[in-house]
């Protein structure tokens, strides 16, 4: 009879505690349509619901998400024109955003460019072998790209009808560090290596899934100088 009475005891809390977490679930889930439908009224509405979610268990109020979420009322490029400086709330919004956006780590916003590291970004190099392969390295890469000058070129997946979803960028410059330097590669493989290495003033910025390209483009043109 004890063990019962226990058992229901257990069950009890356990009760209490789901109908806790699915009525927490249910309010973050209403407050996330409700945000929602008030964006979705408006023409200009650019972020999804995981979007709007996100900034919701942030702590941030409806009418700092509908900021974020709509675009500007004039262009980034007019209002500096202007003598309008950015609203510091909104920058710090649009550094956060990106952090969640861009599919790559150590995300980082200053006031003259913008970092990420992408894992494992692997470079073909050398001659291919009886099979048609050719040797592949793939190491860790921090990306630093300046704001002035940038523009987006075009957004897209990564292989035209599939892959992972990109923005190709222009920039004044962008610098690439390999990390580890290819140490364990010999002399005449890091020549070839660098040599393979991605060059130039345009890259691809990977965008996670489940995130809208046109929002991220939206926020790179704002930042950009």
């Amino acid at each position: 009879m004890i063990i019962n009475k226990s058992q229901a005891l257990v069950e009890t809390k356990m009760k209490t505690i789901y109908r806790k977490v699915v009525a927490r679930k249910f309010v973050a889930a209403y407050a996330s349509s409700l945000v929602l439908m008030v964006i979705s009224s408006q023409a200009s509405a650019a972020c999804s619901r995981v979007d709007i979610t996100f900034y919701l268990d942030k702590g941030f109020t409806t009418e700092q998400i509908t900021t974020m979420c709509s675009e500007p009322s004039a262009p980034a490029a007019a209002m500096r024109n202007n003598g309008v400086q950015p609203d510091s709330q909104l920058t710090d919004e649009n550094a956060l955003f990106l952090s969640r956006a861009i599919k790559g780590h150590k995300i980082k916003r200053n006031t003259d460019s913008l970092q990420y590291t992408l894992k494992k970004f692997c470079i073909v190099y050398g001659e291919q072998d009886n099979f048609g392969f050719a040797p592949k390295v793939c190491p860790d890469v921090i990306f630093s790209i300046s704001l002035k000058g940038l523009v987006v070129l075009d957004t897209g997946l990564e292989y035209g009808f599939y892959g992972e979803q990109q923005i190709q960028v222009k920039s004044s410059t962008i610098k690439r560090e390999i990390i580890g330097e290819l140490k364990e590669k010999t002399p005449e493989e890091r020549e070839l290596i660098l040599d393979a290495f991605e060059k130039g003033n345009e890259t691809a910025i990977p965008v996670r899934d489940d995130y809208s390209m046109e929002r991220v483009e939206q926020v790179l043109q704002e930042i950009s100088n």
